[in-house]
This record gives structure tokens, sequence and C-alpha cells, in this order.
């Protein structure tokens, strides 16, 4: 009988024990949504200034490249970049 009286304490406190974290972990969660928003819109962000530099670079690389197959160290230092290392 003890036991079931001991159940009974424990399953009414954790049922109040719920009503009260229940809205503090809802809270939390709604925070860590909204952290990881943020979070992955400065990622999308940096990681579309990181593409754009890349093909940016690579084009630059690419203007080098056809400037040294005809006689590309005149056209670089008309556009100040050093020619090709060979």
């Amino acid at each position: 009988m003890e036991r079931l009286g001991l159940g009974i304490i424990i399953g009414v406190g954790l049922a109040s024990l719920t009503r009260i974290t229940r809205p503090m972990v809802k809270r939390a969660l709604r925070a860590g949504f909204v952290a990881a928003g943020a979070i992955r819109g400065a990622l999308g962000e940096g990681s579309e200034r990181l593409a754009d530099l890349l093909a940016e670079v690579r084009e630059e690389m690419a203007r080098q490249e056809q400037r040294a197959g005809t006689g590309g160290a005149q056209a670089s230092a008309r556009d100040g970049m050093d020619p090709p290392a060979s």
C-alpha cells in the first residue's frame, strides 16, 4: 500500500513539474530555433561572398592565362597585375 501511495505522490509531483518546466523548455527551444536561423543566415551570406570571391579569382587567373599565350606581359602591366609565373 505504501508503494501505491508513493507512486501517486511521485506521479502528481512529476505532472506538476511538467506543467512548470514545459513552458521553459518551449522558450529555450524557440530561442534555439531563432539562433539557428540567424547563424544559418550569416553562414549563407558568408558562403555567398566566398563563392563570389572564388569566381573573381578564377576569372582573373583565366585572363592572365589568356594574356600569357598572347604576349600577356604588356597587357598585364596595363592592368596593374603581375604576369603569371612560369
